[in-house]
């Protein structure tokens, strides 16, 4: 048996996968259905390693689900974080039966989006993944949908191209020193079939693309660029888009195809 830091209550783990409520799995742990490594267990609170321990239901072999995968519209105003004394946290939008511990881990997001920053979150409990997706060396891509203070004009447009194909230098912020940002590629739109929250037309509408993520990086690329950036949000992380049916706060599990698509090769340090 593994150490007692790394199990959970068998009770806890057979309602956690879907065995039934908490009192239902109790009276079937009670009845001698659930065997632990061949072992007959009758109590609950009998501790578990769900990553390493054979569980069998009625003579039938348990999955233990190790790690869990969500993707989250978020909604402005929410913060990143497990506790905040003044702003809601995106984990008080996850519905208690998610929001645990799972046998990889407790739930972290992959990375962090600023408060008044919308869209694609990812949140999961597979620390490996989280490292893949954020360590700079991977260069993950991420796309932001861009409203713009300012219109730019065609000129100006093609300058800011360039600038941000070769890697602009972005001021300091706050902890955050200067910086020469990686190449950063830029796809305007067309302003018109875009509306601000009081419907108005936004001045210029974009899309960035960075492979990195510095602080407050979007907004102060264009800061740099002598624009001012009036609304952000994530779209796309690697090749996976944001689920765009997802309401602001909403969440929902992701696909093994979807963590394909989110997932990158593990590289050699």
């Amino acid at each position: 048996m593994s150490d007692l830091k790394n199990t959970e209550r068998l009770d806890k783990i057979l309602s956690n996968n879907g065995i039934g409520t908490r009192r239902d799995v109790k009276r079937l742990i009670r009845s001698g259905k659930i065997s632990v490594n061949r072992i007959i267990v009758r109590e609950p609170e009998f501790h578990v390693d769900g990553s390493s321990d054979e569980i069998l239901v009625d003579g039938k072999p348990l999955t233990v689900e190790q790690n869990a995968y969500f993707m989250m519209n978020k909604a402005s105003g929410a913060v990143c974080s497990t506790k905040s004394d003044r702003r809601k946290t995106v984990f008080e939008y996850i519905f208690s039966e998610d929001n645990r511990k799972y046998p990889g881990g407790n739930l972290s997001t992959v990375g962090r989006l600023d408060a008044d920053t919308e869209g694609l979150l990812i949140i999961t409990s597979d620390g490996n993944l989280i490292h893949r997706v954020t360590f700079p060396k991977y260069e993950v891509p991420k796309t932001y949908l861009v409203y713009l203070r300012d219109s730019v004009d065609d000129s100006e447009k093609l300058s800011y191209e360039k600038k941000l194909a070769a890697g602009v230098h972005i001021e300091a912020e706050g902890k955050d020193g200067e910086a020469d940002c990686r190449p950063a590629v830029i796809e305007w739109k067309e302003k018109n079939q875009y509306h601000t929250k009081t419907s108005e037309c936004p001045s210029e509408v974009c899309c960035l693309t960075v492979t990195e993520g510095k602080f407050h990086e979007v907004k102060r690329i264009f800061k740099a660029l002598g624009n001012e950036v009036v609304y952000l949000k994530r779209i796309r992380i690697n090749n996976l888009f944001l689920d765009e049916t997802l309401k602001e706060g909403s969440y929902r599990p992701l696909t093994k195809e979807e963590i394909r698509l989110l997932d990158v090769e593990e590289k050699n340090d």
